[in-house]
């Protein structure tokens, strides 16, 4: 009786946690949507995303996923590419970014935008063949949740790229904790050897990771693959 109360008390401040990280993060990026497509940090998430989407096996009617789409950058340009011969999806927890997202793609085929949270994705199982992550899994509270949730949506064989600051050195490791000190609604960010335990425990297989921009630069596309159905 006793152990099944603390459960209870021990869930529900967790869950009040979660909901207090997930309002936070819908005030901060509602807050910041009419200057995100603009000025010179624009054009970095912008070129960083590029060079993410260029790095993507695309191909002709695939479902493509963009996880903290912001203003819908990423997901237009893997339309572009593939010249609408697809579907392409974005979703991000800020409403106020999804509707931006929906005026910026107005004139674009065959994309979509939900406001969603990362570990709850509104789509049926094995449908993306692939989907991208950039610069925002630093802020879900639940990693392995998220990552289960696109498990299941990923197709057989189907990839994830995640790119982001690795904390793989003692300078990240700093960074990352003055992060977190600045925000509170960033998590942490994760080096190699973590994310290579994160996906496995998602029965994601980490395929590979390569660094963006120049070698010993901190951000890096971490690549895993779905191998079960």
């Amino acid at each position: 009786m006793v152990e099944a109360l603390l459960f209870e008390v021990f869930y529900f401040i967790k869950m009040k946690k979660e909901l207090e990280h997930c309002n936070l993060n819908i005030k901060k990026w509602d807050l910041v949507v009419e200057k995100f497509d603009k000025g010179l940090q624009s054009k970095y998430f912008h070129f960083e995303q590029k060079r993410t989407v260029d790095s993507l096996p695309l191909k002709n009617g695939m479902c493509f996923l963009d996880i903290g789409c912001g203003t819908g950058w990423a997901v237009s340009y893997a339309s572009s590419l593939l010249k609408g011969a697809g579907k392409f999806y974005g979703i991000d927890i800020s409403p106020k970014m999804i509707e931006k997202a929906k005026e910026n793609c107005r004139n674009f085929k065959n994309v979509y935008f939900y406001q969603a949270n990362a570990e709850k994705l509104p789509f049926q199982d094995n449908f993306f063949d692939c989907i991208i992550c950039t610069h925002s899994f630093h802020h879900y509270y639940n990693p392995s949740k998220a990552l289960d949730e696109i498990c299941r949506v990923l197709k057989f064989k189907g990839r994830i790229y995640i790119m982001d600051f690795s904390s793989d050195n003692f300078i990240m490791e700093w960074f990352d904790a003055s992060a977190r000190k600045r925000g509170d609604e960033h998590v942490r960010y994760y080096g190699t050897k973590e994310y290579i335990g994160l996906f496995k425990k998602s029965n994601i297989k980490y395929v590979n990771s390569g660094m963006l921009v120049f070698p010993f630069f901190p951000l890096k596309i971490h690549i895993g693959e779905k191998n079960k159905i």
